[in-house]
């Protein structure tokens, strides 16, 4: 007979928000690993923490390990031919999730009852993290708050190990370009607006001071002129941030919107992209591309917004359906689902008009909770 474990409700937890944070801010990347994995036992498992990451094709190992089997897990090769490494070498996450155990060394007594989650190392494979019980609280079951909390921290160390990719340097020397171009052109653009437009508001009130129309249209005229040129600059200096940006491939542009989304979520959604190397990469012309990163990005911001969920997934696939071959979003939530009283949806408005642009649809189903939102497009012929 199992009992439900409760997470810690200590207030020395850390929230994922502020994990996210943590690590959107920097660091050193062992650092932030071994401050997860920590977490993940603390908060999880009365007992040992797990870090599984790939150590060259076909071969992983246990490169960090918190708690009392540390010792004899550390350093740990997962045989291949496991149901674990099997999991592995197909980047599969539902195959990972039904694993109760950890293949411990030959002479433990027992496998310990574990949570694994899936950790997605970009170009080099799949690793994952695992919570493993202790044998005194083998009779502790896993919730589904346990579940959500693991793939979040999972989705974290993903994060992380990306970090490194992002020079410091780079991004400083961007948001620095970024700032100049911002107040060379068009803060000084708007500046000006707002000169001309206090010169008329005091013309306006001075009782003494006659301005005829012409005037008024003049000034307002030169006013509406200096926003449309700051509009533009804004609008180049974006455009500019998009061409440098090019060389990502898509996989590494849904990697870093799913990343992003965590400040308004509060926590990590899931992700989940064809095997590497990816079709997403190699098959998508450069518009649908950019319209599947527009859809995600939309789906993310509106659950963030809207949804009040605890959990996202996002799922990008590509498949042949017939002679097709079709590109296919799906995003869910676990939240209160769509308002049938609101009538308006520009959100899905202009997801679908990416779709038909490409032959395709865009639906919203409920759930059980939540919303399901699936968008997907024929790609053209090779």
């Amino acid at each position: 007979m199992t009992k439900d474990l409760q997470p810690p409700a200590r207030a020395d937890r850390p929230r994922v928000q502020d994990l996210a944070s943590a690590v959107l801010a920097g660091g050193d990347t062992e650092d932030l690993l071994e401050l997860l994995v920590a977490s993940s036992r603390t908060d999880l498992a009365p007992g040992t923490a797990v870090l599984v990451m790939p150590l060259e094709s076909g071969t992983w190992t246990v490169e960090m390990a918190e708690g009392p089997e540390a010792a004899e897990l550390l350093g740990l090769l997962i045989d291949p031919q496991s149901a674990p490494g099997r999991a592995l070498a197909a980047g599969d996450d539902d195959a990972l999730e039904t694993i109760g155990s950890l293949r411990l060394p030959e002479d433990a007594p027992e496998p310990a009852r574990a949570l694994l989650a899936i950790v997605d190392a970009a170009e080099h494979g799949y690793g994952f993290l695992a919570v493993i019980r202790s044998d005194e609280h083998q009779d502790l079951a896993f919730t589904i708050a346990d579940r959500e909390r693991l793939d979040a921290l999972a989705g974290l160390i993903a994060l992380a190990l990306r970090a490194p990719t992002l020079g410091t340097g780079e991004v400083d020397d961007e948001r620095g370009r970024i700032a100049r171009d911002l107040h060379d052109l068009a803060i000084q653009e708007l500046f000006a607006v707002g000169m001309e437009l206090e010169a008329l508001t005091d013309a306006l009130a001075s009782p003494g001071e006659e301005l005829t129309n012409s005037r008024i249209r003049s000034s307002v005229a030169t006013s509406v002129q200096g926003v449309e040129n700051a509009v533009a600059q804004i609008r180049q200096i974006v455009q500019s941030l998009r061409r440098e940006r090019s060389e990502a491939t898509l996989s590494e542009r849904l990697r870093h919107e799913a990343g992003l989304a965590t400040a308004g979520l509060g926590f990590v959604p899931t992700l989940r992209l064809p095997p590497h190397p990816s079709p997403l990469d190699a098959e998508l012309p450069g518009e649908i591309a950019e319209d599947v990163v527009a859809v995600v990005r939309e789906c993310l911001a509106n659950a963030a917004r809207h949804a009040h969920a605890s959990a996202v997934a996002v799922s990008v696939s590509v498949f042949n359906e017939g002679v097709d071959r079709v590109v296919q979003v799906n995003v869910s939530d676990n939240g209160r689902g769509i308002d049938p009283t609101v009538t308006r949806r520009s959100g899905l408005a202009n997801m679908s008009s990416r779709a038909r642009r490409h032959s395709g649809w865009v639906d919203a189903f409920n759930l059980e909770p939540g919303t399901m939102i699936s968008w997907r497009v024929t790609l053209p012929p090779q």
